[in-house]
């Protein structure tokens, strides 16, 4: 007996010599891996690409916590975000950022709908989005429950443990600099629409995305070592 479930793919790995394991965040299931057969014709392997977006034929089989897929299709093509070696490279970013980030997080029709909604923006986006990630940066804060207080004032600084802005912070709290502390309230008042209107070099999206990984990694209880960072803005200069 088997069933149906949209999954996100976030990560793959070969197992031995004739299968794949796909880490992904499904609609039923939140977190989970599978087992794919590497030799399968029932779905091509192109399509375990970073977020991309499968419906998957669930087989009740299982390796441990890993279930079998039987079959698969792609449920978007996302055609830009394949083609575009920037779009690629936030995709890889992001998909990397879930994947060692969101390790207990169980089923959550809305956070699964969140990562979907994202995903589709990005490969729908025109010409400028150097911007995108820091944005989903801010948004994933909020869907896992950590969202920026509304309180800043000019000058005052992000208090990483509080999740507030304070204009006198006390000795030894770590908080981002004012630079990225106005950031962040900026982004906080853009719709992801009007996110590509910032006018921010590359020195600050590298340090601002750095911030906003170091005060996920406080909240989630996780070093998150996003190897996938560098690269990324590497790509952008």
């Amino acid at each position: 007996m088997s069933h149906k479930t949209s999954v996100v793919v976030l990560h793959k790995t070969k197992l031995g010599d004739s299968s794949i394991v796909v880490h992904g965040y499904s609609s039923d299931n939140g977190r989970c891996g599978f087992i794919i057969k590497s030799n399968s014709k029932k779905g091509s392997l192109s399509l375990l690409h970073p977020l991309g977006i499968i419906e998957a034929e669930i087989s009740e089989k299982s390796k441990g916590e890993l279930r079998f897929i039987n079959n698969f299709r792609s449920l978007h093509t996302l055609t830009k975000l394949r083609e575009s070696v920037i779009k690629n490279a936030i995709a890889i970013y992001i998909s990397e950022l879930i994947f060692r980030g969101i390790h207990e997080y169980g089923p959550s029709p809305g956070f699964f709908n969140f990562l979907v909604r994202s995903i589709l923006l990005l490969d729908a986006i025109g010409d400028d989005y150097a911007n995108f990630h820091l944005w989903f940066l801010v948004e994933l804060s909020k869907e896992v429950g950590y969202s920026p207080a509304d309180n800043y004032t000019e000058g005052s600084l992000f208090d990483i443990s509080s999740a507030s802005f304070v204009n006198n912070p006390a000795q030894g709290t770590k908080c981002l600099n004012r630079e990225d502390s106005a950031l962040l309230d900026t982004i906080l008042k853009h719709r992801e629409e009007s996110i590509h209107m910032l006018k921010i070099n590359g020195i600050q999206r590298r340090s601002f995305a750095r911030e906003m990984t170091t005060y996920l990694s406080y909240h989630l209880g996780c070093n998150l070592n996003i190897q996938s960072l560098e690269i990324l803005h590497e790509v952008f200069e």
